[in-house]
């Protein structure tokens, strides 16, 4: 039995990644090191050792997890991040390593809720409807779609958005979401909020939005996810997919000792 804990890369910037690193920073079996994008300004620390910025696309990934023995990666980042989530999958193939998904599950309509989903910012701005007061919670990359829109009212709310101009008809919002849902329902009510565009994320963290425009009666347009081109076979070879923190956690504890029992021992 070796005495080495298995290498394991954790993709975070989420409160599920968060989850997922308290549930296994002190097996035994496992070596924790987290990653972020730096996308965040200020994020709260992790228990474990933390790198910020990227690998600098898929080859970076790859050549970071070589340098380094990673034998698990664990793809716990936000479920829009598709780009770094595709490299991964694909590193994970390169290396053939296993790699753990967690996938929050969407959001779903309640009874009365008046919701439309899109498979593109670009076709949710065009649908909207000329002089509507719209409330845009979708990131940096959706605002200048919806900008372009001259004829409706818009507020934008995204991180990194602090002394941005923009047309006389929008307003920039530099914030996170709301964790109350009577400080969005305010939020909305202040401007008075006709629409509220956003991606269906998923989770807790920033659903009061989604409840607060519920209370209110305000439909909610939702850029829909895309799931991984099923094609991409090698990619998919030694990808798990969970949908709960518990599960991931479960199952990379299986992979860190099953590692524990057959990795040589070392003097």
């Amino acid at each position: 039995m070796s005495n080495a804990p298995l290498p394991t890369l954790v993709l975070a910037g989420t409160a599920e990644a968060r989850a997922v690193i308290d549930g296994l920073k002190d097996d035994s079996d496992i070596a924790l090191t987290a990653s972020l994008a730096g996308a965040t300004p200020d994020p709260l620390a992790l228990p474990v050792p933390t790198l910020s910025g990227g690998f600098g696309g898929e080859d970076g990934l790859v050549a970071y997890c070589r340098e380094h023995g990673i034998g698990l990666l664990i793809d716990a980042t936000h479920p829009f991040a598709r780009q770094i989530s595709r490299n991964a999958r694909a590193a994970a193939a390169v290396l053939d390593i296993p790699c753990l998904r967690f996938e929050r599950p969407p959001w779903t309509p309640a009874e009365g809720d008046d919701w439309r989903s899109f498979e593109s910012w670009q076709d949710m701005a065009a649908a909207i409807p000329e002089g509507t007061r719209v409330f845009l919670a979708g990131g940096t990359q959706s605002i200048e779609i919806f900008t372009q829109r001259d004829d409706i009212t818009l507020w934008a709310r995204a991180l990194n958005v602090a002394g941005r101009e923009g047309p006389p008809n929008v307003s920039f919002i530099n914030a996170m979401p709301q964790v109350e849902m009577t400080e969005e329902r305010e939020t909305f009510e202040q401007h008075g909020v006709e629409l509220l565009c956003c991606k269906n994320s998923g989770g807790h963290a920033s659903f009061a939005k989604i409840l607060a425009a519920r209370d209110l009666g305000i439909p909610v347009w939702m850029l829909q996810r895309h799931t991984p081109d099923p094609s991409a076979r090698k990619q998919m070879a030694r990808l798990q997919i969970h949908d709960n923190v518990e599960d991931v956690v479960l199952a990379a504890r299986q992979i860190g000792r099953a590692y524990a029992i057959s990795a040589p021992s070392i003097p």
